[in-house]
């Protein structure tokens, strides 16, 4: 077919060839290679890899369109099936990852914080939707599978006592993370554990994955979080064709990978316009303050030789359990640090305010809402001294200390 169409162009014009070129009926001039830029999303192409016949599939990531492998396809399938790239089940079908549908009802959401931000005892693989109001509806953005999940218990504070966490498989490179969702549909529910489990372990795949088109109910929910505070939801998208390189990624990677940092995406790129610009309007710091418009930052804020990024307790452990996480927010004017004894943030009027990407040697925040200070020093570009203690900034070291390792 090649060799016909190149002798094909011989007799033809330059604009006829650039036509063909651009509907993927030329490959000799323009190769085509994993990650290599596409014209057309779901246009497939075989090639040979290493002399094996090769299906690829023209993919959005992003702003960006590009070819990735075809998970379980072959020369003259017409879908993809087999094992899904990091979620321990099987897959059916391939998926752009583009999202087709609305997420939630504009009347019910708050703000929107994206991932990246540095909460509980890490940086968020996933993001927040804060929801005003008694509840909020949650859609499928997209057609997908529901292969694991489990019905928990909250903390005894929260509003809602009881709720559900749910992965859903998006072909068989895409993945999406719901989490504190209150009322799920009753096929979810039936396919689920019907008495509460103490946290949020799922020790099992569905034998059989339940779908849901586009648009379609996922459920309800309250939000996690007491009656009379913010209330909230977590939503995560993470990709097979992205891997989110950090300063140790062998922590990340062995002995089992953690798949929701290693894949993690801002879900909420994929949406299409005008959905993409709307729900960037609701994008919000931490504390709930607006930033419409601004970027939806990766997951990763490792920062290489800076302060800034996660820091563990254990040198030579593959484990990403609890552990120190330090980043600016969303707006730029205050610094968050998670994984403490208390939630630490400083904020833009207070005078140890600096970048932690800007840190490099040492620096002293002072955590004027609990009277503490944390003075952070460089050992190697790898392993930080932390000191803390009461009372204001000390001119060097001083108080208790914790060696932290990337």
């Amino acid at each position: 077919m090649r060799r016909h169409v190149a002798q094909l162009l011989g007799g033809v014009s330059l604009s006829v060839a650039v036509f063909l070129s651009t509907a993927g009926l030329v490959t000799a001039d323009s190769p085509t290679n994993v990650g290599s830029p596409c014209q057309r999303v779901n246009q497939v192409k075989t090639v040979r890899i290493k002399n094996k016949s090769t299906q690829l599939v023209c993919v959005q990531e992003g702003t960006r369109r590009v070819w990735r492998a075809r998970i379980g396809g072959s020369a003259g399938s017409s879908g993809a099936s087999g094992r899904h790239k990091f979620l321990n089940t099987t897959c059916t079908g391939s998926s752009d990852g583009r999202f087709t549908s609305k997420l939630t009802d504009l009347e019910t959401l708050e703000v929107i914080v994206p991932p990246g931000v540095a909460a509980g005892w890490e940086i968020k693989p996933h993001g927040y939707v804060r929801i005003k109001g008694d509840r909020a509806a949650i859609y499928a953005p997209i057609d997908m599978e529901l292969v694991q999940g489990a019905y928990y218990k909250e903390p005894p504070t929260f509003r809602a006592k009881t709720t559900y966490i749910l992965h859903f498989a998006v072909g068989c490179e895409f993945a999406i993370f719901l989490d504190h969702i209150t009322d799920p549909v009753d096929r979810i529910k039936a396919a689920l554990n019907t008495a509460p489990n103490e946290d949020t372990r799922m020790d099992s795949f569905l034998a059989k994955p339940l779908s849901f088109r586009a648009g379609e109910l996922i459920g309800y929910t309250i939000g996690a979080g007491p009656a009379d505070s913010i209330r909230q939801w977590d939503f995560g998208y993470y990709s097979a064709s992205v891997t989110n390189v950090y300063v140790n990624q062998p922590r990340r990677s062995n002995p089992v990978p953690a798949w929701k940092q290693l894949h993690a995406v801002c879900g909420f790129d994929y949406f299409a316009e005008p959905l993409k610009s709307t729900y960037a309007r609701y994008f919000a710091t931490h504390r709930g303050v607006l930033v419409p418009g601004a970027p939806c930052r990766s997951p990763n804020r490792d920062v290489a030789g800076t302060l800034a990024g996660s820091w563990y307790y254990k040198p030579d452990s593959t484990s990403i359990e609890p552990h120190v996480a330090i980043a600016i927010d969303l707006d730029g004017k205050s610094v968050i640090v998670a994984g403490l004894r208390q939630f630490v943030e400083i904020e833009a009027s207070n005078p140890t305010l600096k970048d932690p990407a800007n840190v490099t040697d040492r620096h002293c925040y002072y955590d004027s809402a609990n009277g503490r200070y944390y003075f952070f020093q460089f050992v190697d570009r790898t392993t930080v001294d932390m000191f803390e203690g009461s009372g204001s900034c000390p001119i060097s070291p001083s108080g208790t200390k914790t060696r932290l390792y990337r």
